[in-house]
C-alpha cells in the first residue's frame, strides 16, 4: 500500500512539474498508441477498411509514429495503390533513413508503379486520350524523371494536343539522353515540319499583301519578301513567276513616266499651232466663232489631258496585281474591302472543302456574286461567311449578268448576325425556282 502511494505521488508530482504543451503531446501519443492497438486489431479480425482508417486517424494525432506509416503503406501495396503506398514509405524513410527493408520495399513498389504508369499511358495514346496520357506520365515521370521513352511519348502527347513548344522541350530532352530515340526523332522532325509551313505561308501571304499594293516606288520591298520566300522555299515557283512579273511590272511604268515626260511637250506644240491658226482666221470669223477660237486652246488642251487621262487609266488596269492565300489568315472580308479600295476589276474565286463561290468587281464596286445555285446579294453573304479555305483574285472580269447595285457598305449592313447557312440558301432557291415553273 505504501508502494502505491509513494508511485502515485511521483507520477503526479511528475505530471505538475512537465510544461503544458509536453503533457499535451504525452496525450496525443497515448491516443495514438491505442489507435494503433485497435488498428491491429482490426487487422487480425480481416476489416482492412477499419484498420486503414484507424490508422489515418493515428497518424493525423501523431505524424511521426513511424510504425502506423509502415503499416498504413502495406495495406496500400495489398489493394494495389502504390503511389499511395510509395508516398508513405518515402515519409517513413525521411524519419527512419536506416530502415533497410523500407528502401527496398520502396524500390519494388517503383517498379511496379512505372511499369503500370507506363502501361496505361501507352493505352491512353492508343486510344488518342492524350490528356490521360500526360497525367499518367506526369506521375511515371515523378518516379523516373529520366527516362527516355516516357520523354518522348509526352512530347509526342503535347504535340498531338497543339502544344508545339511544350512538346520540343520534352523531346530535347528525351533526345539529349538518347540520340536515336525514334519516337523524338519522328516527333522533332514533325514539329520542324509544321514550322517550316507555317513560316512559309506567313512570307507568302505578306508578299501577296505588298504585291496587292504593288508601285514603282515600293517594287523593292515586294522583291525582297518574294526573295524570302525563296529562301525559305528554293522551289517555290509562285515566287519566282512574281519576281519576273515585276521586273516586266517596273518596266512598263518606267516607259509610260518617259511618255508621260514627253506629252506636255508635244501639248505645248499643239497649243502654238491652235493660236497661230487662231490668229490667221480671227479677224474674218463672225463674233459667234470668234468666241469659240478664242477658248480654243481651252478645249483642246483639256482634250490632250482627257486622252493622256485615258491612256494611264487604261495602263493601270492592265496591271497584274496577284492575289491568293488561305482565308484562315486573311479573312475573306480583308480581301474584298482590299480589292474594293483599290478599285480593282476582276474575280475573287473561294473555295474550300464544301462551296465554292466567286465575287465579281468593276473598278472596285461588287456587281455579280454567285455561290453553289446562289447569286447576287445571298451568295455574297454566304461567301461572307467562310472561315477556312483559299482564295484566288484575276484581274481578268468575264461578261456576267449584274445582280448587285448596293455599294460595299450597303452590302455588309445588310447582313444579318446569323446568316442562313449555303445549304438552306440552296434549298430555298431551289424550292423559289420550282414555284415559279409551276405557275
Amino acid at each position: 500500500m505504501r508502494v502505491s502511494v509513494c508511485l502515485f505521488t511521483i507520477f503526479t508530482a511528475a505530471m505538475l512539474l512537465l510544461p503544458p504543451h509536453a503533457c499535451g503531446q504525452a496525450s496525443a501519443r497515448s491516443e495514438a498508441e491505442n489507435l494503433f492497438i485497435e488498428a491491429q486489431k482490426a487487422l487480425s479480425r480481416g476489416d482492412t477498411r477499419s484498420a486503414e482508417s484507424l490508422l489515418k486517424e493515428t497518424l493525423a494525432k501523431d505524424p511521426g509514429f513511424t510504425s502506423a506509416i509502415w503499416q498504413l503503406a502495406q495495406i496500400y501495396e495489398h489493394e494495389g495503390q502504390f503511389d499511395y503506398a510509395r508516398e508513405l514509405l518515402a515519409r517513413g524513410l525521411g524519419q527512419d533513413p536506416q530502415a533497410s527493408w523500407a528502401r527496398e520495399k520502396l524500390a519494388q513498389i517503383e517498379g511496379r508503379l512505372s511499369t503500370k504508369l507506363l502501361a496505361d499511358a501507352r493505352e491512353y495514346m492508343n486510344d488518342g486520350d492524350y490528356s490521360r496520357a500526360i497525367a499518367t506520365l506526369s506521375s511515371y515521370l515523378g518516379v523516373k524523371p529520366n527516362d527516355p521513352a516516357a520523354l518522348a511519348m509526352m512530347g509526342t502527347c503535347h504535340l498531338r494536343t497543339g502544344k508545339a513548344n511544350t512538346a520540343r522541350e520534352y523531346l530535347r530532352k528525351a533526345l539529349a539522353l538518347d540520340p536515336d530515340n525514334e519516337r523524338a526523332v519522328a516527333s522533332m522532325r514533325d514539329i520542324e515540319k509544321r514550322d517550316r509551313a507555317a513560316r512559309l505561308e506567313a512570307l507568302i501571304t505578306d508578299a501577296q499583301v505588298i504585291l496587292l499594293r504593288l508601285k514603282p516606288e515600293n517594287s523593292d520591298s515586294a522583291r525582297a519578301a518574294l526573295e524570302a520566300v525563296i529562301a525559305d522555299d528554293p522551289a517555290n515557283a509562285w515566287a519566282k513567276d512574281q519576281l519576273a512579273e515585276i521586273g516586266r511590272f517596273v518596266e512598263k511604268e518606267r516607259l509610260a513616266a518617259v511618255k508621260r515626260t514627253k506629252a506636255p511637250a508635244k501639248t505645248k506644240a499643239v497649243i502654238e499651232r491652235s493660236r497661230e491658226a487662231i490668229g490667221e482666221t480671227k479677224g474674218v470669223l463672225t463674233p459667234m466663232a470668234a468666241f469659240v477660237f478664242r477658248h480654243l486652246t481651252l478645249f483642246l488642251v483639256a482634250a490632250v489631258l482627257a486622252v493622256l487621262a485615258i491612256d494611264v487609266r487604261r495602263r493601270m488596269t492592265r496591271r497584274s496585281h496577284p492575289l491568293e492565300g488561305a482565308i484562315s489568315l486573311i479573312p475573306i472580308l480583308d480581301i474584298v474591302s482590299l480589292v474594293n479600295a483599290n478599285l480593282r476589276t476582276g474575280r475573287l474565286i473561294v473555295v474550300n472543302s464544301d462551296m465554292k463561290g466567286e465575287i465579281y468587281f468593276e473598278k472596285g464596286e461588287i456587281i455579280h456574286a454567285q455561290c453553289g445555285r446562289l447569286d447576287g446579294k445571298k451568295a455574297f453573304h454566304a461567301l461572307m461567311d467562310m472561315r477556312s479555305g483559299r482564295f484566288f483574285f484575276h484581274n481578268h472580269l468575264p461578261r456576267v449578268r449584274r445582280t448587285i447595285t448596293e455599294p460595299l457598305s450597303m452590302l455588309l449592313l445588310s447582313m444579318q448576325p446569323h446568316e442562313e447557312s449555303i445549304v438552306e440558301l440552296e434549298h430555298k432557291v431551289a424550292a423559289e425556282a420550282a414555284l415559279t415553273r409551276s405557275r
